[in-house]
């Protein structure tokens, strides 16, 4: 890897005498770390060193094949870069995490601070997970279906669409697209892309976001703006550019000193060569005043959908757990979604400023009078705990995985498939085959 010369500078003005070790640390394999999800059933493996700042973050000593373990693609775990769970701790330390929330993660995919959040939020908050880019927005929303939250929206805009719901959310995450100087040593392409130029266009970028972002935060709401960059013009520069033009105050945060991350001239560095992580910078804001007028749109109805009707309501008795209470809708191709019941207000409200989002869980839909379970409710935490099942060795849970045929000896209709007690997909046994109804765009494409 050769760094650029700019680069090197700017670390050396940075670090001074620890600039050697730094610059060691790029040259050594990147940790492996994973967040679990607390809320699946999922054992955490022993002798496995922990995450120091997130009490669920575990390391690897090497990296395993993540795609071939059944326990990753039912969502039991996210594969996350561990300065990245710092995140959870600054929440922690700055918002009640048991009140009722509306959180807005502005710049989520792939999912890892999505997931992270969700981990740590009440069945009673919203988590809204943003991603302007489609492709990436795919991604995010498949991450947060294997989570199996129903608290949640994801959706694909960019910022400027949110505008009009102003003093909104309690908490909002800008991990903002930056110069990735924080990934050089997984990445190698992004030393490739970087450029004294590029650190500049990715500033004003980030300002324009932020300049979106601003009036949708309540008073006393909290704003965390992250990158995974090291340069101060991405960092400090522009955390002093949001407190010099907008009603915010910086809150500090407390890391006890073994954690080994820097104070900066605003905000807090992770280094590799200090942490057990990358390149992290993360700085925290309370907003102090806000608009004294509301102007939001009021709609009656959820877009492109209708309550769904009694008679199949109590149809999916059998397959949606009883608590939390939920609402459902069906949209004009007769797709099924669930929402929590004491969300209905929030998404109500926040649905005129969505262009295309996804809500909830998807549950399904009727053939007549057959019901067909859509593959993220097989993923839910929703799911009714005693659908038809049938349990899988490690074997067929990859046969499964890859969309081939399994055997079973289970009567006929539809099973869940589980492995390890957790959720795959859906299997429909027939007398004379069994149908695997695993998509396949989540199928395992890898040779086994």
């Amino acid at each position: 890897m050769q760094l650029p010369a700019s680069f090197v500078s700017q670390m050396q003005d940075q670090l001074d005498q620890e600039f050697p070790d730094f610059l060691n640390a790029l040259y050594r394999p990147a940790p492996v770390s994973i967040h679990i999800n607390v809320l699946k059933s999922v054992n955490k493996k022993e002798n496995i060193d922990g995450v120091k700042w997130y009490s669920n973050g575990v390391y690897f000593a090497e990296r395993p094949n993540f795609t071939l373990d059944p326990v990753f693609q039912a969502g039991a775990y996210y594969v996350q870069e561990a300065s990245s769970m710092l995140i959870a701790e600054a929440a922690r330390q700055l918002i009640d995490l048991n009140q009722d929330l509306r959180i807005l993660d502005l710049c989520a995919a792939p999912g890892g601070k999505s997931t992270l959040l969700a981990s740590l939020i009440s069945e009673d908050s919203l988590l809204v997970s943003n991603e302007v880019i489609r492709s990436r927005y795919q991604v995010l929303d498949y991450n947060l279906i294997k989570w199996g939250i129903s608290n949640r929206i994801t959706t694909s805009q960019d910022a400027e669409r949110f505008a009009g719901l102003t003093d909104f959310f309690d908490l909002i995450l800008v991990d903002a697209p930056c110069s990735g100087e924080g990934l050089f040593r997984k990445d190698p392409q992004a030393v490739q892309e970087w450029s004294p130029e590029q650190v500049k266009l990715c500033s004003a970028r980030q300002q324009r976001i932020l300049t979106a972002t601003i009036p949708l935060l309540k008073p006393g709401g909290i704003l965390l703006y992250s990158t995974c960059t090291y340069n101060d013009l991405e960092n400090s520069d522009n955390a002093e550019w949001l407190l010099e033009n907008y009603p915010l105050e910086i809150t500090p945060l407390s890391f006890p000193v073994d954690w080994n991350i820097r104070d900066r001239v605003v905000g807090y560095q992770c280094y590799p060569h200090l942490v057990r992580g990358e390149g992290l910078y993360l700085s925290a804001f309370r907003k102090t005043s806000g608009d004294i007028q509301h102007n939001r749109k009021s709609p009656k109805n959820l877009p492109y959908q209708e309550p769904l009707s009694k008679g199949k309501t109590g149809a999916l008795t059998p397959w949606v757990a009883s608590n939390p209470s939920m609402r459902f809708f069906e949209d004009q191709k007769g797709q099924i979604t669930g929402i929590p019941d004491n969300q209905y207000e929030h998404i109500l409200q926040l649905s005129p400023y969505l262009r295309y989002f996804r809500m909830g869980t998807p549950i399904g839909s009727f053939k007549g009078k057959d019901f067909i379970p859509d593959p993220a409710l097989a993923l839910a935490n929703v799911l009714h705990p005693e659908v038809p099942s049938v349990s899988v060795d490690l074997d067929t849970a990859l046969q499964f995985l890859k969309k081939e045929s399994i055997a079973t000896t289970a009567k006929t209709g539809w099973h869940l498939v589980r492995f390890e007690g957790l959720g795959l997909g859906w299997i429909k046994v027939l007398p004379n085959r069994i149908n695997n109804y695993y998509p396949k765009e989540w199928r395992i494409r890898m040779q086994i």
